[in-house]
């Protein structure tokens, strides 16, 4: 087989490109302008190219160069464009609005580059946006270029990975094919294959692979006394609102501008909720430690999005809990990136049987 060739956009801390690799894919280069994020990338793949730079300076034709392939050889790109703009945008036509420009420019280097096939991940928000218009303008702009488009939001948790994380993905074929998306290999109740892995199963695998919790990449909230006691108030599945009124933040009294998550304590026999950027803090999310009164520590945190064991992560708290809360779980993307592999160039008849 020729080898599989991926051209990375967005690449963050590498969780989209890892499952990629383990696939069965070469990671040519990637675009990437956070310098923690890459220095992350050096650190665990020194061998690979890295473009730091903004996106929309770099024109296509860098990209090929640096990743010593011509229009058309790349078998796949991969990437996610920052989803913050579809939060905002609300016109007809807005991916023409500036503030859509970054997923313009992956549509840009998929016109240019011409790969046989592509990968775009979002938020499953973007679904709802203007009534759905966002998205049928993005599927509209891939049709337009020659490619054969579907989507789906994928639960990670479906494969594998200790977390309730929904994702929406856009995959293209040049030769005009309609995707077929893997089936999961976990279910809530075992039904199709395993059961959904929990946080209690995942925390017994830091323990039993030995994770070292002295690295230097180690980092967790410090927390006061004071929201140390409020925590020992919260059993597992409940939140904030279990905490006696006095105990409340003057911001938590009536908590009418709060989730049902805020301050909550994970459920060991559950996977955990969405991993976000701030998942070290218990006042973003459903965030406190199953068994311990305090937030998650980033191995913790890397291990619930399915990071190997000897990935590093470069940065401060802030940093890596950003790049951690904005990665694809890498099993998710193994399995997405399988199921380009034995698409590419099988007659969909052949598929039949797959999903």
């Amino acid at each position: 087989m020729a080898e599989l060739s991926a051209i990375s956009l967005f690449t963050g801390a590498g969780g989209l490109d890892l499952g990629f690799v383990q696939a069965g894919f070469s990671i040519k280069v990637c675009v990437e302008i956070d310098p923690f994020c890459c220095n992350t990338l050096r650190h665990n793949r020194p061998s690979w190219k890295i473009i730091e730079k903004d996106i929309t300076l770099v024109p296509t034709k860098e990209i090929l160069e640096v990743a010593g392939i011509s229009e058309g050889e790349a078998t796949v790109v991969i990437g996610g464009p920052p989803c913050q703009p579809f939060s905002t945008l609300g016109k007809k036509k807005a991916l023409e609005d500036p503030r859509g420009k970054l997923v313009l420019e992956y549509i840009r280097v998929i016109r240019e580059a011409r790969p046989k096939a592509f990968l775009f991940e979002n938020v499953p928000g973007i679904k709802s946006v203007n009534r759905g218009r966002i998205l049928t303008e993005v599927l509209e702009a891939f049709t337009e270029l020659g490619y054969g488009v579907n989507y789906e939001i994928m639960n990670s948790a479906d494969f594998g990975v200790p977390q309730l994380r929904r994702r929406l993905f856009i995959i293209g074929h040049r030769d005009g094919r309609r995707h077929i998306f893997p089936k999961g290999s976990h279910s809530k109740n075992g039904i199709r294959g395993k059961k959904w892995v929990t946080v209690g199963e995942a925390f017994q695998r830091l323990k039993d692979e030995i994770w070292d919790f002295n690295r230097p990449d180690n980092k967790v909230f410090r927390h006061s006394d004071e929201m140390k006691y409020r925590m020992s108030l919260i059993e597992p599945g409940k939140n904030f609102w279990s905490l006696p009124l006095d105990l409340r933040p003057p911001c938590w009294k009536n908590g009418k501008h709060l989730g049902k998550d805020t301050f909550g304590r994970m459920e060991a026999d559950k996977p955990a909720p969405t991993i976000r950027t701030c998942a070290y803090n218990p006042t973003k999310g459903r965030y406190i430690h199953p068994f311990e009164n305090r937030g998650l520590n980033t191995l913790e945190m890397a291990i619930l999005q399915g990071f190997p064991k000897d990935y590093f992560f470069s940065g401060g708290l802030v940093q890596i809990g950003r790049q951690i809360g904005d990665a694809v779980p890498p099993p998710l993307a193994k399995a997405l990136a399988t199921s380009i592999i034995m698409q590419l160039g099988t007659r969909c008849y052949d598929l039949l049987n797959y999903r």
